[in-house]
């Protein structure tokens, strides 16, 4: 999907979302293109008023200008943990999960996953482009990875190109 930067997740992640797990992915990058239109209106204004006040070179504008765009962060990564929590479980279970050859257990962090995962391709995969094949083959771990699934993928692919 072009344009969504809100969260991290490969094109054949987006493809197998419902229609109603797409829309909240809409919603969420709204929000956070709105929040960074404001962060920018909002810093603008306080740049002239300090121009204005013949304070800007003073170190005040750093400071606000940190303080500004810690507090649209903030807001930001709240919209990102709650649409990342909404994925997280409005999955539901695979059934295809049945057949995945490790742990598949909705429940577990995500962290947990990755480890469950990645111990699984490393321990059944010394080939490092065999491991990188199997997993971007690997339905079942994008879906139950998650945001984790494409940083995995691209480190297994470093790893098959450098070694």
């Amino acid at each position: 999907m072009v344009g969504i930067d809100i969260i991290n997740y490969t094109p054949e992640q987006f493809a197998v979302l419902s229609e109603e797990q797409l829309l909240e992915i809409k919603t969420a990058q709204l929000k956070k293109n709105r929040l960074l239109f404001q962060m920018e209106e909002e810093l603008k204004k306080e740049q002239a008023a300090l121009i204005e006040n013949g304070v800007y070179f003073s170190g005040f504008w750093d400071l606000k200008r940190a303080k500004i765009e810690e507090k649209y962060q903030a807001e930001i990564e709240w919209v990102r943990d709650s649409l990342l929590f909404y994925l997280h479980y409005s999955r539901g279970q695979n059934s295809a999960a049945a057949t995945a050859p490790y742990t598949v257990d909705y429940a577990l962090s995500t962290e947990e996953r990755l480890a469950i995962v990645r111990a699984y391709y490393e321990a059944e995969y010394t080939d490092p482009e065999k491991r990188y094949r199997a997993l971007k083959a690997d339905s079942i771990a994008a879906d139950y990875l998650g945001e984790e699934y494409s940083p995995l993928l691209a480190y297994y692919w470093d790893l098959h190109l450098y070694g």
